[in-house]
């Protein structure tokens, strides 16, 4: 991607509240470039981001308590799975705080864990509502399941991937949640995604 093609922004040109740093959700369903747009963005506007802890969780479980894919996860990993994600939701948030960042970006967050389990356990740990309403969630970039599929084990399956993409969908909009969906491939995707927060930022 040429930079030239759009102006880059820094950390003291954007209007937020320093003293409450708000995030930039990369949302979508599995194997849609959520990771790589993340670690891109981040680095395109020189602020912190996080990996989706939920991957960092079920690799531990691979290792060292005989999971074997995906599939092993039940009802009773989604607490600490939640509980995971919000610490390090917040240990970024801390982050952006003490570097005076006025934002950072999250690949997935809590809302990504309840939607997983409302529609894989059919329910949800009750104190998760509350802890999304408490997180400073300023905007959402919805990337589109149209990338290639790659496998590995910690993904469901291509078929649910447009389920989910719809149902994350659904629920932003059920929320009033502001949100661009993100439908570009390769260089574009990230150039998309550099167009709509510049836009945000303005």
């Amino acid at each position: 991607m040429k930079k030239n093609q759009f102006t880059q922004k820094s950390t003291n040109d954007i209007p937020f509240n320093n003293e409450n740093p708000k995030s930039i959700v990369v949302f979508g369903s599995e194997s849609s470039g959520k990771s790589t747009l993340t670690k891109e963005l981040a680095s395109y506007y020189n602020v912190f981001s996080n990996p989706e802890f939920s991957r960092l969780y079920l690799d531990t479980k691979m290792k060292y308590a005989n999971y074997e894919d995906t599939n092993s996860l039940t009802f009773d990993d989604v607490e600490p799975i939640a509980i995971g994600q919000l610490c390090s939701e917040n240990q970024i948030k801390k982050l952006a705080f003490s570097h005076n960042h006025s934002f950072y970006i999250l690949d997935t967050n809590l809302l990504t864990t309840y939607i997983y389990s409302k529609f894989i356990y059919k329910k949800v740990p009750l104190w998760l509502e509350k802890a999304i309403q408490n997180q400073s969630y300023l905007y959402y970039l919805l990337l589109a399941p149209n990338t290639e599929w790659e496998f590995d084990k910690q993904r469901g399956g291509n078929k649910g991937r447009e389920f989910f993409y719809k149902k994350m969908k659904e629920e932003l909009e059920n929320r009033n949640i502001e949100y661009s969906e993100i439908k570009e491939l390769n260089e574009k995707r990230l150039e998309e995604a550099i167009a709509k927060i510049n836009f945000l930022l303005k």
